[in-house]
């Protein structure tokens, strides 16, 4: 299936799928061919893709982001923010790595009427 169509069945741009078949391909779980008949298929097994590789694949380090500036020092709420919140972010970061872990693309397919 070439890229064109992917975006299409997503209702996206084609460039934004081929960006994310190439971090897919780097990551093993798609191969592709160039060409007339060319196109993209999965590089393993369903039932050998999580997805948490999805999730990794594409980049994602984690679900949530923290503000990239230094907190207000006058600001009792922005100086405690960072010490009060991570921990919680881990803990539902970690509960999300486990869940997506468990789950196959095998199992997702198989809902597919």
């Amino acid at each position: 299936m070439n890229s064109a169509h992917l975006a299409e069945s997503v209702n996206t741009h084609p460039v934004v799928v081929r960006r994310i078949l190439g971090d897919l391909r780097k990551a093993g779980l798609v191969v592709s061919q160039q060409g007339k008949n060319g196109g993209v298929a999965l590089g393993k097994k369903t039932e050998e893709i999580t997805l948490l590789d999805i999730f990794r694949a594409v980049g994602e380090e984690s679900v949530f982001a923290f503000n990239p500036n230094p907190p207000n020092p006058k600001c009792p709420v922005s100086v405690n923010m960072f010490r009060l919140i991570e921990p919680v972010f881990r803990s539902v970061g970690v509960a999300l790595e486990s869940e997506l872990d468990r789950i196959r693309l095998s199992d997702l397919i198989s809902g597919i009427r």
